[in-house]
């Protein structure tokens, strides 16, 4: 069994730099498969914003993982939540045309296994899909117990949630 900054020394996990500012502390951690970093590195630069809004995906994902980085609040707004529970421990992260999947191993800890366009995701209906693979892949990796937090609640897993 080993930890999850084991993992990253062997490469089995990837632990993600957000790249905050001199003036900004990591208070929340991002760790990734391989999977999700060769898309972030493959595919991410390539895509554009199904919305048509300014903010490309790839600042998009970048805007997030400061966010969530830097443990500033995480609001949840009428139309949009930027994390939801999909189930079996799987959770969906959001940007307006990103959705990233994974799960928590601890709370402020999320490891991303997978990520794809939102457009994607709703039009071929993906989230069990994804939320089985993202299952599959931390029961497969050999991570110490408990692998994941347990449960459905945004405040179990995140800190400073807001809800409206």
């Amino acid at each position: 069994m080993a930890t999850l900054l084991q993992l990253a020394a062997k490469a089995e996990l990837y632990r993600l730099d957000p790249q905050l500012s001199a003036n900004q502390q990591e208070l929340r951690v991002l760790f990734a498969s391989l999977r999700f970093t060769k898309w972030a590195r493959d595919e991410l630069p390539a895509l554009g914003s199904t919305w048509n809004i300014e903010t490309s995906p790839v600042e998009q994902m970048d805007a997030f993982m400061e966010t969530y980085a830097s443990g500033e609040t995480l609001s949840f707004r009428r139309a949009f939540s930027p994390i939801s529970h999909i189930r079996y421990g799987a959770w969906e992260l959001k940007t307006a045309d990103l959705r990233l999947f994974g799960w928590f191993a601890a709370r402020d800890c999320f490891v991303a296994v997978m990520a794809d366009t939102a457009e994607r995701v709703k039009l071929h209906r993906l989230y069990h899909g994804y939320a089985g693979e993202v299952v599959r892949f931390r029961d497969a990796i050999d991570l110490d117990e408990p692998k994941y937090v347990a449960g459905d609640d945004p405040d179990a897993v995140v800190s400073n949630f807001c809800y409206p």
